[in-house]
């Protein structure tokens, strides 16, 4: 690794989680403003997680302490992987494994609430991660390597040779924004039946890692999705607030759908398009 290498890793490391948290005050902003109230400020989530922070609360269990570090160090080292050009594959791979990490920490708790949304993100993951990989694949494909800056110094978009990867990718971002249709293991909206679901054992500092661990992944995935338009950085920026916007605007006109929706049915569907974008690639 060389020194530059090195400097942008720390940056990803530092500035993802923060670009994150202005996501979430711009999710709760736009949102507020589609359904006609005046909602919080900007930075509220920094005020949130601040304030957790000062709380200290005993976790449910020993686990729990642990694998919520865990989470927070696999977010954020495929931040940095994703920001020093690294392999977005394994980005991939490792931002799997913090989300994994959670559940395993809700799954350690005492709470029965907390075990079915460890159950239903175990669910989401076997839907939305076989989309995701072959919607990287794809990416790879077209841009001819897996490293992150092959995909983001292209000389024309990706996006004309890869069109049916879109609805997966926008499938993804709607799961990790945790936003309906798929809002199904944890959600801020009081429709959800088993309260905050995979966190409701979660409480204090450790919840406060878990939502910087959230920034960070939502930070990855939004920034996989402006590899479409990578023609320059305020395309990508572009780009990826355009999804950010398109998911609110979906979460806003959505019911939540069941598991058995979504892996029946979304899942497939969006995996079989990436497939054959994937395999319309190979034929070219």
């Amino acid at each position: 690794m060389n020194l530059n290498t090195f400097y942008l890793a720390v940056a990803g490391l530092i500035l993802a989680p923060l670009l994150g948290g202005l996501v979430a005050g711009l999710d709760r902003v736009v949102t507020a403003r589609l359904q006609s109230r005046m909602g919080p400020p900007l930075m509220q989530p920094f005020f949130d997680v601040g304030k957790l922070m000062s709380k200290v609360i005993p976790p449910a269990s020993h686990w729990q302490g642990m694998f919520v570090r865990w989470a927070l160090i696999a977010s954020l080292a495929s931040d940095a992987l994703l920001a020093a050009g690294g392999d977005v594959l394994m980005c991939f791979f490792v931002q799997a494994a913090s989300a994994c990490f959670v559940a395993m920490g809700a799954f350690s708790g005492n709470s029965p609430y907390s075990k079915i949304g460890a159950q239903r993100e175990l669910f989401q993951m076997l839907a939305y991660e076989p989309v995701f990989l072959v919607a990287i694949l794809c990416m790879a494909k077209a841009a001819g390597g897996f490293d992150a800056f092959s995909m983001m110094s292209g000389s024309e978009p990706l996006l004309f040779k890869l069109p049916l990867i879109v609805p997966g990718l926008l499938f993804v971002v709607l799961v990790k924004l945790r936003k309906s249709p798929f809002d199904i293991s944890a959600s801020h909206h009081m429709h959800q039946e088993v309260v905050r679901g995979i966190y409701t054992d979660y409480a204090g500092r450790d919840f406060a890692l878990l939502e910087i661990a959230h920034w960070a992944d939502v930070t990855v995935v939004l920034w996989i999705c402006s590899f479409l338009w990578a023609t320059g950085p305020l395309q990508m920026l572009a780009t990826a607030l355009i999804t950010l916007f398109v998911a609110l605007v979906i979460d806003n006109i959505s019911a939540r759908l069941t598991w058995r929706t979504m892996l029946k049915t979304v899942a497939p569907i969006s995996l079989i398009l990436a497939a054959a974008n994937l395999v319309w690639l190979y034929l070219e």
